[in-house]
């Protein structure tokens, strides 16, 4: 006996769907950008605060929590002026290894798609206030940075911006001097442009990265201010070439802001 046609094509229906539900399954349980997505939903986490979440059996307690992101938020309102990122950046932090090997445990990750969203991944070897601003940091310039823009804007920069609010004496500038021989032995931007040239393996080398990033963008913020570092990003945004903005960009009287 033949299968009738509308009988065919409800069972390739049913055949897509059941698939696509597999897929979606697959997705946000096997892959980390799947499984930081459905931390909301997730029986194992609680939300502590707008946008904060913490695995249930975390040592730490969700009044540490609150205090370290509280601080984080004010270094980095002052830096900005304000903080437009809040609605659209999850804080996951977690001390449970088995989770921070597949969702990160120190990064910020922002997707792009379905909308545009920031996720701050720590484990509590990580969380302390100057990790926290610097992923924040992270979180509120990529606010500013169009879609379409997003991978124009060089890595050193993102990073540079990121550590003016990270404190950290490996970060400072007594060692910069020190490692770079007062500024003579830096790395040329453009070897820092990609997340791979960046990252690099040599964990020497990446710190060096962050050194050289760090000191790059307080040398152009001592001339200029943030509203001209937001205003470059706007220009970007607009089409304009990073470098060529980044290096003609005129001096502000508002530096000091």
């Amino acid at each position: 006996m033949k299968t009738k046609p509308k009988k065919k094509i409800l069972i390739i229906i049913l055949s897509v769907i059941a698939l696509l539900i597999i897929a979606m399954l697959c997705f946000f349980q096997f892959t980390g950008t799947g499984y930081i997505m459905s931390i909301p939903c997730r029986a194992g986490f609680q939300e502590i605060e707008p946008n904060v979440y913490m695995n249930k059996d975390n040592s730490m307690t969700p009044e540490e929590v609150r205090a370290v992101t509280a601080q984080a938020k004010e270094r980095v309102t002052a830096f900005y002026g304000e903080m437009r990122s809040l609605d659209r950046t999850m804080i996951i932090i977690c001390d449970n290894e088995q989770i921070t090997d597949k969702i990160g445990e120190k990064d910020t990750k922002t997707f792009i798609i379905p909308f545009k969203k920031n996720y701050i991944c720590l484990s509590n070897e990580y969380f302390n206030v100057d990790v926290v601003a610097h992923e924040f940091t992270h979180a509120e310039l990529h606010i500013y940075i169009s879609d379409e823009a997003y991978h124009r804007v060089p890595v050193w920069f993102d990073e540079g911006v990121a550590t003016q609010n990270d404190y950290r004496e490996k970060y400072s500038y007594e060692n910069w001097v020190k490692k770079t021989d007062n500024g003579k032995n830096v790395t040329a931007l453009e070897d820092m442009d990609s997340g791979s040239e960046f990252q690099c393996r040599d964990e020497t080398e990446r710190q060096f990265h962050y050194i050289c990033a760090k000191h790059e963008v307080r040398r152009w913020l001592e001339k200029r201010s943030v509203k001209d570092l937001l205003a470059l990003v706007e220009a970007v945004n607009e089409g304009g070439d990073f470098y060529q903005l980044y290096k003609s960009w005129p001096e502000s009287s508002d530096a000091s802001e």
